[in-house]
């Protein structure tokens, strides 16, 4: 299974999605975790044209106001989801590894540089 992790501070812009939808071919991924998404909502349109097709699921943790904002993304030809938990800082993802029919977890986290932040995550 192929996992990118992202920090991209906010997807605003057309250069960013389309730097991301690049990548996300280029590396063949099969998981996609991005932090600091700075969107406090996301639309099943806006996560396809990320991803490149409709072939995916995702969950998105809006964060406060998009700080800490969350965005999981996975191809659902290679994950079967099965559950997730989501709260201040994390989305874990739970399911099978369909070509080795595994379960698995996958889990996309933030903090931020407050000390007392990371501490209660």
């Amino acid at each position: 299974m192929i996992i990118v992790n992202l920090n991209i501070r906010g997807m605003g812009g057309s250069t960013k999605a389309r730097y991301l939808r690049h990548l996300i071919a280029r590396e063949g991924a099969d998981f996609v975790c991005i932090q600091e998404t700075k969107a406090k909502e996301l639309s099943d349109t806006k996560c396809y044209s990320l991803w490149g097709d409709n072939k995916i699921g995702w969950l998105h943790y809006g964060g406060d106001n998009g700080r800490g904002s969350l965005l999981s993304m996975w191809s659902k030809e290679v994950i079967r989801y099965s559950g997730h938990l989501m709260g201040k800082g994390y989305i874990v993802v739970f399911g099978c590894y369909i070509k080795s029919n595994l379960d698995c977890a996958v889990v996309n986290i933030y903090s931020s540089c407050n000390l007392s932040d990371k501490q209660s995550l």
